[in-house]
């Protein structure tokens, strides 16, 4: 591979990395920047052709790994400096995807049972985000200290956080830090490495900061490998279904967004309180313009999926 086209997939990998932030798709990113078949063959083919996939995937996860990292610490100053805008941002980045998710139920009858579904994975999202809410408020459980301490649990949690992260990789349209926001996880994954007790600046969590993070690769791991399989069975078998829980969650996780345990202070003040006058004015705003901005890459990167599938019927009938 010539140096050139490697920096430029690293680029292109970068992408994946964007997929930090609450409501962007990797999956969806992926699709736009043409490197979605490429990212889903090379996981596929880890295990026959290791070294070919490794170096072909290779670039991409270092640019992946890259925008993360930027990505968290826009996201983590951003929360703490304006909430209501940052999360009204990150609402609207998931109202301008949904093309991605209406588009496969568009064939899918209206039902009862089809309504049922949507239903369900809705009240699911937004029963997430409310729980952690609720369970803050009354001092149940504050995930927050629960990972700076390194209990047991922690350990379980930040693996199915880097499993549901994959799987975002996977599936176009489901943003994976969304689903970690909603849950209450977000900050605490990634204030492992950012902010003032993360294993940076605390050494006190170094140990514990190491463990948690290794599990957070094996959960990584563990998403890509069985995600790609769960999802090409679960799509061959119940195609609309599947598809109508995960645009249910999506509708649901717009609830969650403004409601879960994140946006309660230590002092159990909700943050919105103390949002000043100018800061509702720009979270508006922002919401309006990143779900435009967000549905116009959405139809771009559905555009492309077509155009890439007609390519590939007409290559074997030219050969």
């Amino acid at each position: 591979m010539k140096i050139k086209n490697w920096f430029l997939d690293v680029l292109k990998g970068g992408s994946l990395g964007l997929g930090m932030i609450p409501g962007v798709s990797a999956g969806t990113m992926a699709l736009i920047v043409g490197i979605y078949n490429r990212l889903i063959g090379g996981i596929a083919n880890l295990k026959k052709e290791f070294k070919k996939s490794f170096f072909s995937l290779l670039p991409l996860g270092i640019g992946a790994v890259m925008a993360a990292v930027i990505c968290m610490l826009g996201v983590n100053y951003g929360l703490d400096y304006a909430p209501f805008a940052i999360i009204s941002l990150f609402a609207g980045l998931i109202i301008g995807s949904l093309p991605v998710i209406t588009k496969e139920i568009k064939g899918a009858k209206i039902s009862v049972k089809s309504v049922t579904i949507i239903a369900i994975g809705a009240v699911f999202a937004a029963g997430i985000g409310v729980l952690s809410a609720v369970a803050k408020l009354n001092n149940w459980g504050n995930f927050e200290a629960a990972f700076i301490a390194g209990e047991w649990w922690t350990y379980i949690g930040v693996f199915v956080a880097g499993f549901i992260a994959a799987m975002a990789c996977i599936i176009p349209g489901i943003s994976g830090a969304m689903l970690l926001f909603v849950a209450g996880l977000y900050d605490p994954c990634v204030h492992i490495f950012v902010g003032e007790n993360s294993i940076i600046h605390n050494s006190s969590r170094l140990v514990s900061g190491i463990f948690l993070t290794l599990s957070l690769l094996l959960g990584i791991v563990a998403g890509f490998i069985l995600t790609s399989k769960l999802m090409k069975s679960l799509l061959a078998k119940h195609h609309d279904g599947t598809y109508l829980a995960v645009f249910g969650f999506i509708v649901g996780s717009l609830v969650s967004m403004y409601v879960n345990q994140s946006m309660i202070n230590d002092s159990l003040v909700w943050k919105y309180t103390l949002v000043p006058v100018w800061e509702w004015v720009v979270g508006i705003a922002l919401l309006i313009g990143f779900a435009v901005l967000f549905f116009f890459l959405s139809k771009l990167a559905l555009n492309k999926q077509v155009n890439d599938s007609k390519k590939e019927e007409t290559e074997p009938a030219n050969n």
